[in-house]
């Protein structure tokens, strides 16, 4: 008889702690919930007091953070790869080869000047191709992680893909234009251009690369590595014919002829006989601005919808 009332002692007692348990567990839901809510009212209400700029101002924050990390990602997930380097030799080879032609080439100066910065904007989109191949190569190395499963906010990965690479573009531009003339002022022992003008000529050649960088990062993500090299093949030729009068009427709407025709306008104005024309350049300028726009919107809101791809090349 003892034992059973201290069994029952014992369950009642079991029973009484599971109650106060589940009790203590309600209430801890019922002040995380209140606590949401009040915390929930205290930024609706910030942002009513500020119009919204309390969370908008945060979002940003969040998203120059997760951009400011996904591009050191991409330096540091390319510093041991041929990346870097091909940035570096290709403009060296070049200039090498540049100069040692014209080191008895019998070509005027300008002439010289203007032929290196033709061939330099018809190497480009090839090169291009080459580059943005070889990092979407690495990212499917990785089953496309950073795109698919690591961002917080989709459109962040592409973007700092995109910024990378331009950037290390832009450096590769400068070493290949500045490069050049500081050979050629050593090997000529004059000087063309002013400082100046090479860094315009060489901000041209990089603003019409820009939305190649773009645009081959989006085949080589859509479709195949194949398919961009390609396509930057297709470029290299369609640069090279619109130098010519071929491409007049016709080179506004093609992102790899426009690094091309602008630096050699620039040129014909600065060594040539040719005047600074501001209806020129507003009526060649709008057709690449709207293609731009275009391509730039068509990209980032297809991305969202990416998910990945298999390598069938």
């Amino acid at each position: 008889m003892r034992y059973m009332e201290m069994s029952g002692k014992a369950g009642n007692i079991m029973a009484d702690t599971e109650v106060r348990n589940e009790e203590i567990k309600n209430m801890k839901m019922k002040c995380e919930t209140e606590g949401s809510m009040i915390e929930e009212a205290v930024v609706r209400r910030k942002e009513k007091a500020c119009g919204g700029g309390v969370y908008q101002g945060e979002l940003r924050r969040n998203i120059r953070g997760e951009l400011y990390r996904n591009i050191q990602g991409e330096l540091w997930k390319m510093r041991h790869t041929l990346i870097p380097v091909m940035h570096v030799l290709i403009p060296l080879l070049g200039v090498g080869v540049f100069l040692a032609y014209y080191s008895f080439a019998a070509w005027s100066d300008e002439g010289k000047v203007s032929g290196y910065i033709e061939a330099l904007s018809v190497v480009l989109p090839l090169v291009i191709s080459v580059i943005c191949s070889m990092s979407v190569e690495m990212e499917e190395r990785g089953h496309f992680q950073t795109f698919l499963g690591v961002a917080v906010h989709r459109r962040v990965p592409l973007l700092a893909k995109w910024m990378a690479l331009s950037g290390m573009g832009l450096a590769a531009i400068l070493l290949a234009v500045l490069g050049f003339a500081g050979g050629y002022r050593l090997m000529a022992g004059t000087a063309v251009l002013s400082a100046g003008k090479y860094l315009a000529l060489s901000a041209v050649l990089w603003i019409g690369g820009m939305d190649l960088y773009l645009f081959h990062l989006f085949l080589n993500l859509a479709f195949s590595r194949n398919l961009s090299l390609c396509m930057g093949t297709a470029e290299l030729v369609i640069c090279a014919l619109f130098l010519t009068g071929l491409g007049e009427g016709r080179w506004q709407i093609f992102p790899c002829a426009w690094g091309g025709r602008w630096s050699s306008y620039l040129l014909q104005c600065w060594i040539g006989n040719r005047e600074w024309s501001v209806e020129y350049v507003s009526a060649n300028l709008t057709p690449g601005i709207l293609v731009t726009v275009v391509l730039w919107c068509a990209v980032f809101l297809w991305f969202p919808l990416y998910e990945g791809r298999q390598c069938r090349d």
